[in-house]
């Protein structure tokens, strides 16, 4: 009798891991409960060990306050895998070490997406080596999910790591939390993509951790919310449930425009820790926000006056998605766009669900891509503005729907504005073309554009790319270097004192 081979069985694209939208708070709500729990689909990695760990994230559940490391999670247990992960659970440390992978990971992706090339952690400076080895390459970023017994949550430059703490529930009226309550920072699928968000942008841009004006660090914290913000857009039935829940309305109360709902709850707050859209008054009263332009001017705290920009963002995401769904509601309506008391057609909530699933995503996009047209070092609000407007610009021709318009309507009303700009029409707020782009042609001219170029810094490993990266920036600079134009200027430059890459310094 004749046997036949076994057939080679093809791995499956996505490794499927459940996790809270937002925190466990909102499991126990009867208006919530059924849309809180969410499952991740990343990309199946065949090298992925305990802990978890692959080639991005490296988990390490050590509680240096109960001096214990807990089991690690190993996600390829054929149990773990037949129920697309474990079941959320806030007892349970092996839950909490699956839910800060997934959703470092989901941020991770999105980042990947937008950039067309895989992310890099920012490297160890160790100045005692020689020449141009300073930079060591980290290839993962270490999450503690029980690292502090407090209530906080961090990125730290020096560790590369996240840590995150978890701490009792204050006794408050108005609060899903027991008091007393231990409340885990690992479980807010908000605070989790803030600070992974955090550690992505200080991969790409090490000195904006400098705060040479008052926007530097502002700048830091808001782009981390906006990405956190938007992720919530991701989870269909989530986005589903709240367009249904607002009748489309996304300006009013609802759970997308707020971050970190139980962790707010546990400190004190009537509401979210941060939110978009509104807050509540001292009579206990959500009040929706407003544009402020004078607030530009007298908050600091890095917070509060990150807020601003959040708030701007999202107030150009809303008006995009109000006119992306204006014809949809002209139909709904019979052309009065007046939609009519009651609850809407599960029709029309699928259709404004997937106009707003498809511009927050966009808009997230934009927001992510614009990093790459950032200055290195002394961002303010309003180069931000003109990186999102370039970025869209390079990559989109026809703005059929008014992105940047909305963009730069938004930003306006909140009373941020670009230096050095003739207007804030999009021709003004695109990035200037080189003064001197002679000097360019002769850096470009001959094969050595065409050699950096056949460089790749998009193949072979993570670590490949970093040290390659590496060599090209060093060959462009030393090329930029010797050109006579630049030693010309950087002359002038000199001779003048006028540190023009630190406008804002004294």
């Amino acid at each position: 009798m004749e046997v036949s081979t076994k057939e080679r069985i093809p791995k499956p694209p996505y490794r499927h891991l459940r996790h809270f939208a937002f925190d466990p708070s909102l499991s126990r709500r009867i208006g919530t409960c059924g849309i809180n729990e969410v499952v991740a689909n990343l990309p199946w990695d065949n090298d992925l060990k305990i802990g978890p760990m692959d080639d991005y994230l490296e988990v390490v559940d050590y509680d240096p306050a109960s001096q214990v490391f807990y089991a690690p999670v190993d996600l390829n247990d054929p149990l773990i895998l037949a129920q697309d992960g474990l079941p959320p659970s806030v007892g349970s440390p092996q839950f909490h070490q699956q839910m800060v992978y997934a959703v470092a990971r989901t941020t991770i992706a999105h980042f990947e997406k937008a950039l067309g090339r895989r992310a890099l952690w920012a490297p160890h400076l160790n100045l005692n080596a020689p020449g141009n080895k300073q930079t060591e390459y980290v290839g993962r970023l270490r999450i503690y999910p029980h690292a502090l017994r407090e209530a906080n949550a961090y990125y730290s430059p020096a560790k590369k790591a996240l840590l995150f703490g978890y701490f009792p529930a204050e006794a408050a009226d108005q609060s899903d939390n027991y008091p007393g309550e231990i409340v885990f920072g690992c479980l807010s699928h908000d605070i989790i993509a803030h600070e992974t968000t955090h550690a992505l942008l200080d991969g790409m841009h090490a000195r904006f951790i400098e705060p040479s004006n008052e926007d530097v660090l502002a700048f830091h914290e808001a782009f981390a919310d906006i990405v956190a913000l938007f992720q919530h857009f991701t989870y269909p039935e989530v986005l589903r449930h709240q367009i249904a829940r607002t009748r489309g309305d996304l300006k009013s109360e609802n759970l997308l425009g707020e971050l970190a709902f139980q962790f707010g709850q546990a400190i004190g707050n009537r509401g979210a820790l941060r939110s978009a859209i509104g807050d509540y008054d001292k009579n206990g009263n959500w009040v929706p926000e407003t544009p402020d332009p004078e607030k530009i001017h007298t908050l600091t705290e890095v917070h509060a006056r990150g807020s601003i920009l959040v708030a701007a963002v999202f107030d150009a995401f809303n008006m995009i998605y109000k006119s992306r769904i204006a014809s949809v509601i002209r139909v709904a309506t019979g052309g009065t766009g007046i939609l009519p008391e009651g609850e809407l057609y599960p029709d029309l909530v699928d259709s404004l669900a997937e106009e707003a699933a498809k511009t927050a995503g966009q808009i997230l996009q934009i927001c992510i891509r614009a990093l790459d047209y950032c200055p290195p070092v002394d961002i303010n609000f309003g180069d931000y503005l003109r990186a999102l407007i370039t970025a869209d610009y390079d990559l989109v021709a026809d703005d059929r729907y008014n992105y940047r318009l909305a963009f730069i309507q938004a930003f306006r009303q909140r009373g941020i504005y670009p230096h050095d700009v003739r207007n804030m029409s999009v021709e003004s707020l695109v990035w200037d073309r080189p003064e001197h782009p002679e000097v360019f042609k002769e850096v470009f001219t001959g094969d050595f554009l065409k050699d950096i170029m056949g460089r790749k810094t998009d193949t072979g490993s993570r670590k490949q790319m970093f040290y390659q990266a590496q060599k090209n920036q060093a060959r462009f600079h030393a090329k930029l270097a010797k050109s006579p134009l630049m030693i010309a200027e950087a002359k002038i430059v000199q001779k003048s004192k006028k540190l023009t890459f630190f406008r804002d310094s004294p």
